[in-house]
């Protein structure tokens, strides 16, 4: 069933949102007498409607073929759902983890149910809708960001919080990038992706690193879909305030690649784009798409960017550099993550990382073991 807080055609009174000290909206029981004090419903009267799904023969139209690794990705994922079991993909950066759910998802539409993609970050919601339109040509795709919610399709791509619209819903859910913000150790929304659920439906869960301890059987892959090895970082010990006008920064620039220079702060993005006069993304930014498509189509080589572009994103050519390491905002997974937007296609294998920090920490040698384990595996 899907919450709403409006009565619409064909709907069906569920009750008021807030009962027996829990809210049924978000399923939280930090609740007062007639609001919740976490997604701030009040106690209104809340309706119900069944989405529809049309039986039809969806098909998967693919223009490369998947490497043996992925292959075998793909079946693990696809037995587990027809077994109804939950999964983990663990995947490093530029593997190809996206293209092993399709099968599960052909079948689960092929069985007239209702699949779900789950992203943390709106950013990237509307740039794997892109991909999927042709891959899935027959399928009605549509995508709920916060702007958008208009959910009659066969295949939804939403961001996390968008759940909070759904309850019992879903029979599969792939939830991708399962330890980034805003998901990870968040209580809140891992329960709207719980809720959203039926009862009976099949998550699967997605990343090429974990935060929390894993309740389900896991796949590895450990290479890129082109075979290549992950690039270990460059690593410069140095003053953020000694960056730009030191010589290895000027070397960095003067390379004919694009680049991204990853800062831990909105201000610091700031700052820096207005002083080597470039674009910024942040969550400030009202036209992020317009920014990176701007950046994918050569129009701009450099491009300043807080965290919000550690993950998701697949650009030719691509450097990436992180600017002040030390700070806290950088774990060691968010810069495995950094790492993984260089080197992703066949053409382009590598690419350079750049990693400037000002004190020592454990976590850079975490980012190095990291990458020595997934190159010695077999």
């Amino acid at each position: 069933m899907k919450i709403l807080k409006r009565k619409t055609t064909n709907s069906v009174y569920l009750g008021e949102s807030i009962k027996d000290g829990m809210c049924l909206i978000c399923e939280s029981k930090n609740v007062t007498s007639n609001k919740c004090l976490e997604c701030g419903n009040t106690q209104i009267p809340v309706y119900g409607i069944q989405r529809k799904v049309i039986n039809k023969n969806h098909i998967l139209k693919l223009n490369f073929s998947l490497s043996c690794a992925q292959r075998q990705a793909s079946n693990f994922l696809l037995n587990h759902y027809k077994n109804r079991k939950n999964a983990y993909l663990k995947a490093v950066c530029g593997s190809g983890k996206t293209e092993v759910t399709y099968e599960t998802i052909l079948y689960s539409l092929n069985r007239g149910e209702k699949p779900l993609i789950a992203i943390p970050r709106k950013e990237i919601v509307q740039e794997l809708f892109q991909r999927l339109k042709s891959t899935f040509p027959s399928t009605i795709i549509k995508f709920l960001d916060g702007k958008n919610h208009d959910d009659e399709a066969d295949l939804l791509i939403s961001t996390v919080h968008q759940l909070i619209n759904y309850k019992d819903e879903f029979d599969l859910i792939i939830l991708d990038e399962a330890d980034a913000f805003p998901y990870a150790n968040n209580d809140y929304l891992k329960r709207l992706v719980s809720k959203s659920l039926k009862k009976d439906g099949i998550i699967i869960k997605m990343s090429a690193t974990e935060k929390e301890y894993v309740d389900a059987d896991t796949f590895t892959m450990n290479r890129r879909y082109h075979g290549y090895n992950l690039k270990m970082p460059i690593f410069y010990k140095m003053k953020p305030s000694k960056i730009i006008s030191s010589n290895e920064f000027k070397e960095i620039l003067s390379s004919n690649r694009k680049l991204i220079i990853y800062v831990s702060s909105i201000n610091k993005a700031e700052r820096l784009a207005e002083e080597l006069n470039v674009n910024c993304c942040t969550s400030k930014n009202k036209n992020t798409s317009d920014i990176i498509k701007s950046f994918k189509s050569n129009k701009d080589k450099l491009l300043i960017s807080t965290t919000i572009l550690e993950r998701g994103i697949t650009i030719k050519n691509l450097d990436s550099m992180i600017y002040d390491a030390s700070d806290r905002i950088f774990s060691h997974q968010t810069i495995i993550q950094i790492c993984g937007r260089v080197g992703r296609s066949y053409d382009d294998p590598y690419g350079n990382i750049y990693i400037f920090y000002e004190k020592n920490s454990i976590k850079f040698n975490l980012v190095k073991d990291y990458i020595n384990r997934m190159n010695r595996m077999l």
